[in-house]
C-alpha cells in the first residue's frame, strides 16, 4: 500500500478511535505535519459525522504546529481552504469552513489573518451578496467556525455581533443554537432580549462544543448564552 494512503488510513482509525486524541498526538509525533494534511482533508468527508468533527479539531492541531514549523505552508493551506469556499473552484467545501473556525481559533496570527474572511462567509450585504455562503449546510459550518472563533477570540468576531443577532430570528434551529452559542462567546450584551425569547424552544439540535457531540435544545443554548453574558 503507498504511503499517503497508508497514513490516510491511519489517520480514520484514529479519529474514530474513543481515545481518537491519544491516537492521533501520536500520528502527530511520527508523521510530518505536511503529510497529515490531505487525509485530514479527506476527513471532513467521512461517512462517521463524530469522524468529521474530530478530523476538524485535529485540523487546527496540525495547522498550528506547521505554521510553527513553516509559517508559508500553512498560509498555503489556508488559501486552499479559502479557494473551497469559492464559487468558482467548483469543488465541495464540506467541513472547510468549521475547519477555519478551529485553526483561526487555534492560533492568534491565522486569527488576525484570516478571521475577517471567515466573518464574510456569514455576512449578508444587501445587493451585495459578496461572499456569503447561500446553502444552508455550508452556513452553518460558516456559522459553526464563527462560534468557535467567538470562543477564544472573542475580538476579532465582534464585528460580526449584528449578523449573528439576525440569525436569532431565523427558522433554521441550527442556525439559532449555533448564533446563541456565539453571542454567549462575545458576552454580547445587545443579545439578551432576543436570547430571553428564545429560553422555552424546545427544538434540539446537534453540536459540537469542548470536543463532543452535543444533542441540546436552542432554550438551553440560549439560556447558556445568557448565563455567560451575565458573568454565572
Amino acid at each position: 500500500m503507498a504511503v499517503g494512503r497508508q497514513v490516510k488510513k491511519a489517520v480514520m482509525v484514529a479519529l474514530a478511535d474513543e481515545n481518537w486524541e491519544q491516537k492521533f498526538s501520536e500520528l502527530m509525533k511520527d508523521h510530518p505535519m505536511q503529510t497529515l494534511i490531505a487525509p485530514l482533508f479527506s476527513s471532513l468527508c467521512a461517512p462517521s459525522e463524530i469522524v468529521r468533527w474530530h478530523g476538524v479539531t485535529s485540523f487546527g492541531q496540525v495547522l498550528c504546529r506547521l505554521f510553527a514549523e513553516d509559517d508559508a505552508r500553512a498560509r498555503i493551506v489556508m488559501r486552499r481552504i479559502m479557494w473551497m469556499l469559492n464559487e468558482e473552484s467548483g469543488g465541495c467545501g464540506w467541513g472547510v469552513p468549521e475547519a477555519m473556525g478551529e485553526i483561526t481559533a487555534s492560533n492568534k496570527v491565522m486569527a488576525d489573518e484570516y478571521g475577517r474572511f471567515l466573518l464574510s462567509y456569514i455576512h449578508e450585504a444587501e445587493g451585495k451578496p459578496e461572499n456569503f455562503l447561500e446553502f444552508t449546510l455550508l452556513l452553518r459550518g460558516a456559522m459553526w467556525g464563527v462560534a468557535r472563533l467567538a470562543q477564544s477570540r472573542p475580538d476579532i468576531v465582534n464585528p460580526a455581533t449584528d449578523d449573528l443577532i439576525k440569525f436569532l430570528a431565523t427558522t433554521d434551529p441550527v442556525l439559532v443554537g449555533i448564533a446563541c452559542w456565539a453571542l454567549g462567546g462575545l458576552k454580547a450584551k445587545q443579545a439578551v432580549p432576543q436570547l430571553k425569547k428564545l429560553t422555552g424552544n424546545g427544538n434540539i439540535i446537534s453540536i459540537y462544543m469542548d470536543r463532543q457531540l452535543q444533542s441540546l435544545t436552542v432554550g438551553q443554548l440560549a439560556q447558556a448564552a445568557l448565563e455567560k453574558i451575565s458573568g454565572e
